[in-house]
């Protein structure tokens, strides 16, 4: 081949791999943005957003917009990506995206059971990228799936799919790279099941019920496969031999399986295979149940760069374990290891590169424990009981110049000097609690190398900073030293690292009797971006505190007690950087004029839950890049006129829950004008909303560009004519949910061009004008539910052609007028809970009749149906709801002509009657997949030919035996509901139905439950209700079989000789749900008591009669992560003992609302997250009840303080850490009369141990450290 032609095909290569580089850039930074940048709306829907007009629209997003259907005019237009995210979308047509050319495509959290085989038709060549997660799929949807040639992604997470096969995945095999399947229902894996998958990389099959794995399903591949995730499962040993056919496997996850042993000695593990080796990057096997580590553990292991332990019950790790595993990373957290032999880690001198004994027992690392160890960089002892790092200096030395970070904070460590450091020149971060001086000086850092850049002093006690303090390290960048006691930082002591330091935390860092900024102290810091002084008894801020802090982008002052921000504190030409500033939680009471003025770069202002009561005008002004001005919380009654000025960016504007009485929309000048604009000033005191006429003339031409507007949960009656002038041009969105309001008229709701959602739920009105909407002809979305409205005008609607979405429900109508909905594109009306007597046919015109899907008609008063041949209109009618109505009879093929009818409910019709054969329900055998049939007085089952359906609810009937031509005339159904009704025992013929997954038999006669009364379902009930049965006998090992049963309600039973869960559920280790329905007992000390099986993470615990819990019941709950519900029971009081001894859990989250309690001790053990053998609280939850306010719940506010300092960090959306506060903002305090949150912030001053006893661990670590310093002294 010449030279000429190389050069050729060389200039082809490089411009091909541009051209790549450049398209994978594109496509990052379109996802990217998809995520994070708002588009403008979209043509076809408004509520949507699209990146581009028409015809090609680009990145569309419709994110919890109502959808019954895909929009058809997307099939029309070119789209690169598009999302539907809880949108209640119930199925996909065929053919609906033929059109649009997608790379990507998510319907995310919708209702889809199924996807037609041709849904996916036109996409063949185009689409990469498919998700489908969290719905109701129960198996691949192959057939659609076959000719997508070019798909590299597919996920499938959180769905209901329980069976896969190699079949599953025809038409993928050259092109799927990622396939995603966790948290479905798989518990088998067949043969060769994913072989054919020649391009398959990474597989995710965590969250499943996979008890065992076939030799022969990895045998044939897929042999391009690098990461498998195989977490949270029920596996009892490493699948080597299946693994060691993927050559290419580098990352396993086998986290929160059930595990034992590394070793391959018994039989079921790899029989015959002793000299296989696996190489793996990644080895995760956290949270299993190991509790030694033999020698040799690792021998089925080349290489493990990464191997985590977190959470094993480690006792024992013997030597020579990890002989020949060739381990750099070594993680070992939180497995209640007490000792270690000098040998535990013999065979990783020459790899071993970090090594994490986090949150143990160690009193000690023993002697030459890590002599030879050259390559160890980073070693993390942090939160054990250390005496010191080692226990000889000479040992030390042997790893003190390999070492680039050390950890060893932890309050239960003992003190350590930063001297002892010394030797580790090449230390580069470093992380120690106790010092034995609490006092921090230049020696402290004499012979520190040049390199430490990080520095954490925490939780340990340090009360001064001296001058020059970190003379020796000069180029520290971080520094962390909160939750200490400093009285004093010198002006001097960051002299030498004021170039270099670029963050500083000293959360919870100052001592309470602190409370000035010390501004002197942070002159040098002219580098400085980050500054957290959050969570302090701060109350001063002088006017210069950050004038030399010229380089600062975020700034944290929450939670401490400042009462002022003067004018000049915040300049623009000093703090041209600031991106982000936080005042939330402090006692400021009012904001003057030029408070916050010129901060260019400003993105985020937090001054929620302070005691602001006035803001004057131009407090806010030419912050031109502000997108959030959080305000919620204050006492705000009125905002003065222009207030906020010039914020052009600004996207939300939050002012609920203060005290305003009135709002005037010209406090808002030149505000949002170039975003969507969103004001909420929701949970206020406003009554009457009138035009501010002081200013004669000015409200003619004053415009606003508020787009949403939400002033629900206030006490408004009157809105007065021209009020909403200013925003009529913009609004798209009126949220006036929970007011007064009477009446609706043309002069309120008449003129706003633009509005496409309002919502009036739970007003009083009783009347709305005919022409109310008459030029909002935008309106898509309409709730006037839960009000008193006795009439519809026949002209309501006219002209409204976009109007999709209408909520009549909880009215007072009998009627509703003819052809109310004339015009095409209707998609959901509920009338429900009115007092309709007919079925409303001629309500809709053709046209409408032909787009409406979901039709609510329940709690109403039809007593007949129109003859079959009038639904046919209906034929895009997909969900109808006739429950609680007075039906008597249904004609044979009563819903023939609703060809897409999937949802039909019939419940609560007394007195209906079916025909016995079936024919009411004929023409629905391909289409009906839900059926309700609660309390319709059956005593027999009909005889219902329907293989599609998947739903079937027969409770609260009379029904004594099921016939056995139920399981061949429904095949397909997965949910069978037959509580109260009088069955004897469980129907053999429910585990004739081959695909149930959840059924429900509470509240039968049934007197016993043997081994073999659940037999029959055991290998496939997902879900399971045995709920208060009049049970006199309950084998033990009624429940022992049911390996995939996820959720379980069940009832304590009295009548039961000795009857316990935990002994009930040891082999049920898939149960990640227990819901304990109480009746006639009072407390559940006895049938709690004992060890759960370890995936249970939900617990919920009902019933009336319930007055105490007992102190044990969660003791024995292993999963570190527990969700706790208390519901709608007479528990008074949750005490600090019912708390102790969760010996397992590390985070726990409560949900208390609706009980009768009064009081809650503080369920914290630990002070921190994460500390072993302590619980720590992430989420709170406490309405619905009278508590009694005083010390025994002021814990609540200190706990608050700390979940913001440790959760709610600045990177993270507000509403993650915040959503639990507005719970407490509406928990009421029966003893005050006021909000739990407002008696927290200024009545109740209680810390954080008040609600406990102290406890003796402090004094038993102490004597534990100086015994063991007196036998190591001799």
């Amino acid at each position: 081949m010449s030279l000429e032609r190389l050069m050729h095909i060389g200039y082809i290569m490089v411009i091909v791999t541009v051209g790549l580089m450049i398209w994978a850039s594109l496509v990052g930074a379109s996802q990217q943005s998809s995520r994070e940048m708002e588009y403008p709306p979209c043509f076809f829907n408004p509520l949507c957003t699209c990146s581009k007009a028409v015809p090609d629209l680009g990145i569309v997003s419709c994110k919890d917009v109502p959808l019954p259907r895909v929009p058809p005019s997307i099939n029309g237009s070119k789209v690169y990506m598009l999302s539907l995210d809880n949108n209640g979308l119930g199925n996909v047509e065929p053919h609906f995206l033929e059109g649009t050319g997608l790379y990507r495509l998510e319907i995310n959290n919708n209702p889809l059971h199924s996807i037609p085989d041709e849904a996916f038709m036109g996409l063949e060549r185009s689409l990469w990228e498919l998700d489908l997660t969290h719905g109701y799929l129960t198996m691949v949807p192959s057939r659609a799936l076959r000719h997508l040639q070019k798909l590299r992604a597919l996920n499938l997470k959180g769905n209901e799919i329980s069976e896969i096969n190699p079949e599953s995945w025809r038409g993928l095999e050259d092109s799927l790279q990622i396939l995603n399947l966790a948290d479905n229902a798989i518990h088998i894996l067949p043969p060769s099941v994913f072989s054919a998958l020649q391009n398959l990389e990474s597989l995710d099959l965590s969250g499943n019920a996979i008890m065992d794995i076939d030799p022969l399903v990895f045998a044939g591949g897929p042999p391009r496969l690098v990461k498998l995730y195989l977490a949270d499962n029920q596996l009892k040993y490493i699948p080597y031999k299946q693994v060691s056919n993927l050559k290419l496997l580098r990352y396993l996850d086998l986290s929160f399986n059930i595990i034992s042993q590394l070793h391959s000695d018994s039989a079921s593990s790899i029989p015959d295979h002793s000299n296989l080796r696996i190489s793996l990057d990644t080895l995760r096997l956290d949270y299993n149940n190991i509790e030694h580590l033999r020698p040799g553990a690792f021998q089925h292991f080349d290489i493990l760069n990464r191997t985590y332990l977190d959470g094993n019950p480690l006792a024992l790790i013997q030597t020579d374990a990890f002989r020949d595993a060739r381990i750099r990373e070594l993680s070992l957290v939180d497995c209640g290891l007490q000792e270690l032999s000098p040998s535990a880690f013999s065979g990783l001198e020459a790899s071993l590169q970090m090594l994490d004994l986090s949150g143990n027992n160690l009193t000690t690392l023993p002697p030459h424990l890590l002599q030879e160890f050259d390559f160890l960089r980073s070693l993390y002892v942090k939160d054990n009981v250390l005496i010191g790092l080692t226990s000889g200096e000479e040992s030390a030395s042997s790893f003190q110049y390999s070492l680039y970070r050390v950890d060893v904070s932890g309050r239960s460590n003992s003190p350590m000097a930063l001297q002892q450091f010394r030797r580790m020149r090449n230390l580069r971060s470093l992380s120690i609690s106790r010092t034995p001086s609490g006092v921090l000086i230049p020696e402290d850092f004499n012979e520190f190398g040049l390199d430490l850049e990080e520095l954490r002093i925490i939780d340990g006690g340090l009360k001064q900073i001296k001058a020059h303090a970190f003379r020796n390290v000069r180029g520290l960048k971080k520094l962390d030293f909160s939750d200490n006691g400093i009285t004093n930082i010198d002006y001097d002591a960051f002299d030498e690292i004021g170039h270099s330091l670029t963050d500083l935390c000293l959360s919870h860092a100052f001592a309470s009797s602190v409370h000035h900024i010390p501004a002197e102290s942070f002159r040098p810091l002219s580098a400085l971006h980050n500054l957290d002084m959050s969570h302090n008894k701060l109350q001063v801020m002088p006017e210069t505190s950050f004038h030399f802090l010229r380089k600062l982008r975020i700034l944290q002052l929450q939670d401490n007690g400042i009462d002022t921000v003067h004018k000049g504190t915040f300049q623009g030409d000093i703090h041209s950087n600031l991106e982000e500033l936080y005042l939330s939680f402090n006692k400021i009471q009012s904001i003057n004029t030029h408070t916050f003025v010129d901060l260019n770069e400003l993105k985020r202002l937090h001054l929620d839950d302070n005691s602001i009561s006035k803001i004057d005008r131009r407090a806010f002004i030419n912050l031109d890049q502000l997108r959030m001005l959080d305000l919620r919380g204050n006492r705000l009654a009125f905002i003065s006129d222009e207030a906020f000025q010039n914020l052009p960016a600004l996207e939300e504007l939050d002012l609920a829950y203060n005290q305003m009485t009135s709002f005037d929309f010209g406090s808002l000048d030149q505000v949002g004008t170039l975003s969507s604009f969103k004001l909420n000033i929701s949970y206020n005191l406003l009554k009457s909303l009138q035009l501010n006429t002081t200013f004669t003339g000015r409200e003619t031409v004053m415009h606003s560009n508020i787009k949403v507007l939400d002033l629900s949960h206030n006490n408004i009656s009157y809105i007065g004519r021209g009020y909403l002038r200013p925003i009529e041009s913009s609004l798209t969105h009126l949220h006036m949910s929970f007011n007064s309001l009477h009446n609706a008229t043309r002069e309120v709701f008449g003129n706003i061009q633009h509005m496409q959602w309002l919502d009036l739920t739970a007003n009083l009105l009783n009347e709305i004008d005919f022409d109310t909407f008459r030029n909002s002809r935008k309106l898509q979305v309409l709730y006037l539910s839960w009000n008193s409205l006795h009439d519809i005008p026949s002209e309501l609607f006219r002209g409204l052609s976009n109007l999709r979405v209408v909520d009549l429900s909880g009215n007072r109508l009998r009627s509703l007028p003819d052809t109310l909905f004339n015009e095409e594109g209707l998609e959901r009306l509920s009338v429900a809970w009115n007092q309709i007597s007919r079925f409303p046919v001629s309500t809709f015109s053709p046209m409408a009749a032909a787009t409406l899907c979901e039709l609510d008609l329940s709690h109403n008063a039809i007593a007949t149906l129109h003859a079959p041949e009038t639904f046919s209109r209906f034929r895009s009618l997909t969900y109808l709801d006739l429950s609680y109505n007075r039906l008597m009879r249904l004609e044979d093929s009563s819903f023939t002509a609703l060809p897409r009818l999937s949802s039909l409910d019939l419940s609560h019709n007394i007195e209906l009657t079916l025909e016995p054969r079936g024919r009411s329900f004929q023409g629905l055998e391909d289409t009906i997949m839900y059926l309700g049939m609660k309390n319709i007085s059956l005593s027999t089952v009909p005889e219902i030919p329907l293989p599609s359906l998947l739903s079937l609810d027969l409770s609260h009937n009379t029904i004594s035996i099921l016939p056995p031509e139920m399981a061949s005339n429904m095949s397909a159904l997965r949910q069978l509901d037959l509580s109260d009704n009088l069955l004897t025992q469980v129907p053999l013929v429910t585990f004739s139905l081959p695909q149930l997954r959840a059924l429900y038999i509470a509240h039968n006669p049934i007197t016993a439950l043997t081994n073999t009364s659940l037999l029959g379902g055991a290998q496939k009930l997902r879900e399971l209700d045995i709920r208060q049965l009049p049970l006199g006998y309950f084998e033990m090992g009624a429940l022992n079989k049911m390996h995939v049963l996820e959720t379980l309600h069940v009832s304590p039973y009295k009548n039961v000789k000795d009857f316990n869960l935990p002994t009930l559920l040891q082999n049920s280790n898939g149960l990640h749900n227990l819901h304990v329905e109480v009746e006639g007992k009072n407390s559940l000390n006895e049938e709690m008591k004992g060890e759960f099986p370890p995936k249970i993470r939900n617990v919920t615990i009902s019933g009336k009669e319930l007055k105490n819990l007992g102190n044990g019941i969660l003791q024995g709950i292993r999963h570190p992560n527990l969700h706790f519900i208390l519901r709608n029971t007479s528990v008074e009081s949750l005490p600090r003992s019912f708390f102790d001894h969760l010996n397992f859990i590390r985070n726990i989250s409560l949900d208390l609302r609706n009980n009768s309690l009064k009081s809650v001790n503080n369920p914290n053990t630990g002070n921190f997250p994460g500390m072993p053998k302590r619980t720590f609280l992430t989420k709170l939850w406490l309405g619905g009840n009278l508590w009694s306010c005083d010390c025994q719940i002021g814990w609540v506010e200190v706990w608050q303080r700390k979940k913001r300092q440790f959760f709610c960090k600045s990177n993270m959306p507000d509403w993650d850490c915040r959503r639990a506060e507005d719970d407490l903002r509406e928990t009421q305090c029966g003893n005050k009369n006021a909000p739990l949150i407002d008696v927290l912030k200024s009545e109740i001053e209680c810390g954080w141990g008040t609600a406990s006893k102290p406890k003796s661990t402090a004094l038993a670590l102490t004597a534990l450290t100086l015994i063991v310093s007196f036998f190591l002294t001799f």
